[in-house]
């Protein structure tokens, strides 16, 4: 039955627009949702990336800071031979300061 052959169309035509507005609310409330959900992907994978790219910047600078303390190890070690070096000859220095102080 339409609104022309109806006794009423005037319900019959509000019963029809509201299965009409019906309908476009709930294709609009599902585009919403679906549109949330998109946004919520996006942020997510935004997220994700922002996190790999950091993981592997973060990888680098201890790479970086790996290097940095091989490098101050090995000065380390340089300095602690020339300081075996310089205790070794000081005491070369003194024991020849007191053979002279015990010859004279």
């Amino acid at each position: 039955m339409s609104i022309y052959t109806s006794r009423d169309p005037a319900a019959r035509a509000a019963g029809e627009l509201t299965l009409l507005l019906g309908g476009l609310a709930s294709t609009m409330s599902a585009a919403h949702a679906a549109g949330k959900q998109a946004a919520e992907e996006r942020k997510e994978r935004r997220a994700a990336y922002r996190y790999a790219t950091e993981l592997v910047e973060a990888r680098g600078r201890a790479d970086d800071l790996g290097r940095v303390a091989m490098r101050a190890v090995r000065h380390v070690a340089s300095l602690e031979a020339e300081v075996r070096r310089l205790r070794v000859a000081l005491q070369q220095r003194q024991a020849h300061i007191d053979r002279q102080r015990g010859a004279a």
